[in-house]
């Protein structure tokens, strides 16, 4: 279930299995899974589906069966930047922020890249980004 940190401080919250686990900070307006019993004893608010789904467009095509009109709806997400850096094997949230504050989209990344401009980053996350961006 998906929660959001609504208070004014920071919390702590211990993720993982029983004797593996770490503490992950959740500042307020970030959100989080977690179990339902285990989001509301931290105090966290539920995140609504609805609202979710407010934030996604919803693409309605009409067809008909028989006699019949039906209508199909499909709801698109918003692409996601910072969630596909993420994906990149080597680079976290932090990392994936820090380089969403320098290149707000893919496109701007992909031209400095192109344009072999040096990216302000350490050298291995430099080349990863090359590696998965560069032509």
């Amino acid at each position: 279930m998906k929660f959001i940190n609504n208070s004014k401080d920071s919390i702590e919250v211990r993720v993982g299995e029983r004797f593996n686990y770490s503490w992950v900070n959740i500042n307020p307006g970030e959100t989080i899974d977690l179990p339902e019993d285990k989001g509301k004893r931290y105090g966290f608010e539920e995140v609504l589906i609805k609202a979710q789904l407010s934030l996604n467009q919803v693409k309605t095509t009409e067809g008909q069966i028989g006699d019949k009109k039906v209508e199909t709806k499909q709801i698109e997400r918003p692409y996601d930047f910072l969630q596909e850096l993420i994906n990149i094997k080597g680079i976290g949230r932090k990392t994936a922020l820090d380089i969403r504050k320098v290149f707000p989209t893919k496109k701007d990344l992909i031209n400095a890249i192109s344009n072999d401009d040096e990216l302000p980053f350490r050298d291995d996350i430099e080349e990863k980004l090359r590696k998965e961006y560069g032509k």
